[in-house]
């Protein structure tokens, strides 16, 4: 980020990348700054027409990014690579745009998940600069190209390698976004409210509303979050009962019929995230000799449900 140009790309517009792209390429719009929407199909299509139309507030904004494109070579390098895309398309799509990352390139991650970093480095051992991150929202596409902001405050969190530089340049573009040195301990508190609230609610088929009212799935939500906070210890985090009270309290700030991106992804038949949000739970578990009979139980009725083999 030394030059006068500087180029960020958003690497997937869906319901995140629309929410966080939106703001950027409104304030950047003809600046040295590039805003650059990293998609394809008939979502590059879409926006490349009519521009990327967002949803927030009751208000809808059309935006025209600096570049929407899925062509590696038209992208070039980039400074800051923001990964919003779903967990399972990281590995593939990191290898997709590697000669858009160098030596100097910045990687955001906003996944539901602890171990980005991981995965990131498994495709790319030599990157350095990876900021793993977290984001409260609720945000869906309508259709390619439309992205409606349901709920929450979209506040980010990011921790690694620190660059207040950056983080005032993202802040300026209008997302509220804050550096914080041990990113670990927010991220496995966001995965305690994210993972047993996905997968409990495909699981039964149920919005968040109607989870919280339901008592009996609240309980086994408790127990399910008593799992993973014992998982998390073994990872030197430590969740504690409130931490796990304001998990069950962050459901009353999404409307009613909101539903965690995982149901929505069973039920349209899309590729989901079950592997980082229910099997990484049960096999990390087992590896540690930690009994997980109500993750077990609500893996075995999503598979019933879905019919997974």
């Amino acid at each position: 980020m030394n030059s006068n140009t500087i180029k960020i790309g958003i690497l997937g517009i869906g319901g995140i990348g629309g929410f966080v792209g939106a703001p950027l390429a409104k304030k950047y719009k003809d600046s040295a700054t590039k805003i650059i929407f990293i998609c394809r199909g008939e979502t590059k299509n879409a926006i490349q027409n009519e521009g990327l139309l967002f949803d927030s507030k009751g208000t809808t904004t059309t935006i025209f990014p600096d570049l929407v494109s899925d062509n590696p070579i038209e992208i070039g390098i980039l400074d800051v690579l923001i990964l919003t895309c779903k967990s399972y398309s990281i590995k593939e799509i990191l290898n997709t745009y590697k000669d858009c990352i160098n030596a100097e390139t910045t990687i955001i991650t906003l996944q539901n998940v602890v171990n980005a970093k991981e995965i990131i480095q498994e495709v790319l051992p030599n990157v350095a600069n990876i900021l793993q991150g977290c984001i409260y929202v609720a945000s869906n596409v309508k259709q390619p190209g439309h992205v409606q902001h349901v709920g929450g405050p979209g506040k980010i969190f990011v921790g690694g390698k620190e660059n207040q530089s950056l983080i005032d340049l993202l802040l300026v573009g209008g997302l509220d976004i804050t550096y914080v040195p041990n990113i670990n301990n927010i991220l496995w508190k966001k995965y305690l409210f994210v993972a047993p609230v996905a997968a409990i609610t495909s699981a039964y088929k149920v919005t968040f509303g109607q989870l919280l009212e339901d008592q009996n799935l609240m309980h086994i939500l408790q127990n399910m979050m008593l799992e993973i906070q014992s998982l998390a210890k073994k990872n030197y985090i430590t969740l504690t009962k409130e931490d796990m009270q304001t998990s069950k309290d962050l459901l009353t700030k999404f409307p009613f019929e909101s539903k965690s991106s995982l149901q929505l992804d069973f039920e349209n038949n899309n590729p989901t995230e079950k592997q980082f949000l229910v099997d990484y739970i049960i096999e990390n578990a087992k590896k540690y000799g930690i009994q997980t009979p109500f993750y077990n139980g609500v893996n075995e009725k999503i598979e019933a449900t879905y019919r997974i083999a």
